[in-house]
């Protein structure tokens, strides 16, 4: 079996880490004036934690951060916050380029934007730092990565962190990891933070003749590295590769890429491992939908919900264990049962 397992956030979520957009923009808030005062975020001590902000009036909420906010995109972040309980950091850059320049736009220029990012980038990389010293390895991943090991098995890791590499390099000594987003503290392969604007939404940009625009375009910068070019040649190279999607909610911020592999050739099925229950298997669901827009494939190429496996946890249960050891006993016995399609890509 031809395995492409993709690993999105949700698996250091799974690991306890507190590695989310939401809880990275707490940690900003909660840790302003204990041990340091932000100073390219904030001009002085927002004397208020996180729970306290989200419990005060919105007027409140807004005055006092345009009052103490040195960047107004960590601000419009905190609105998004605040208001719908979420926020996507790489959506909302895109929202904000797309109105750059005109009336009323937070922007006059997307190079001001682009610093603020890159503020917000350097936090992030910083505190993803403190979460990988948190985890701890999980038997039903051992067991999982065991069973799928061998050099037909490419895991394509959206993830900055180490969890995978760290915690389970014993479990994958012949499969082929690439780190599509890059690695913390990688110069050769660094982090790729930015959005997947489509071929019309880029075209947009380039138009207006300012290279500025397209500084975080994540075409551009999966150049930087050889990780885009490795999954290619996987995709081409490979027949009948069975998708598995651990963590990854499918949203828009990565359609670039997800497209590419959702609806190639040589994908022959698309499963998901969902994170507790239907609605979250439904909202994944209809993520991919969006992204692969060819309704033919996602009727011949999903797993359906029954035969999906959830997601394990740190906290499961027995119950829960043994329930995913079991359906990783038939998945080895399946791979068992099938011949090498290819041989084995070296990255």
């Amino acid at each position: 079996m031809n395995n492409l397992i993709i690993i999105g956030n949700g698996f250091d979520l799974a690991h306890k880490m507190e590695t989310s957009y939401e809880q990275f923009m707490k940690y900003i808030i909660d840790s302003n004036g204990k041990k340091v005062i932000h100073k390219d975020l904030f001009t002085t001590n927002l004397n208020l934690s996180y729970t306290d902000l989200k419990t005060t009036s919105i007027s409140y909420q807004n005055s006092l951060l345009q009052s103490k906010s040195n960047n107004q995109f960590l601000k419009s972040l905190f609105d998004d916050l605040l208001l719908k309980n979420w926020c996507d950091i790489e959506e909302k850059y895109f929202e904000l380029l797309s109105h750059v320049g005109k009336q009323a736009a937070l922007y006059k220029n997307p190079l001001t934007l682009n610093s603020e990012l890159e503020i917000i980038k350097l936090h992030l990389s910083e505190y993803l730092k403190t979460q990988e010293k948190t985890a701890s390895q999980i038997d039903s991943y051992k067991s999982f990565f065991s069973s799928i090991d061998s050099n037909q098995t490419v895991i394509l890791n959206f993830n900055y962190t180490d969890t995978l590499k760290r915690l389970y390099s014993d479990s994958l000594k012949l499969s082929s990891i690439i780190h599509i987003h890059g690695e913390l503290d990688n110069k050769t392969n660094p982090i790729v933070f930015g959005y997947a604007a489509t071929d019309l939404e880029s075209r947009a940009l380039i138009d207006k003749k300012n290279n500025e625009y397209m500084r975080n375009i994540k075409k551009h910068l999966y150049k930087q590295a050889k990780n885009e070019a490795q999954l290619i040649k996987h995709l081409i190279v490979t027949k009948k590769i069975d998708v598995s999607i651990l963590g990854h909610s499918c949203g828009l911020s990565d359609k670039l890429i997800l497209s590419e592999i959702l609806n190639h050739d040589n994908v022959s099925t698309i499963r998901t491992f969902y994170y507790e229950n239907y609605e979250n298997y439904f909202n994944t669901m209809v993520n991919i939908d969006r992204i692969m827009n060819d309704d033919a494939k996602f009727k011949n190429r999903i797993i359906d919900f029954n035969s999906s496996p959830r997601m394990p946890q740190i906290e499961d249960k027995e119950l829960q264990i043994s329930t995913f050891i079991k359906y990783v006993a038939e998945l080895k016995n399946t791979q068992n049962a099938e011949k090498p399609k290819r041989a084995h890509i070296s990255f």
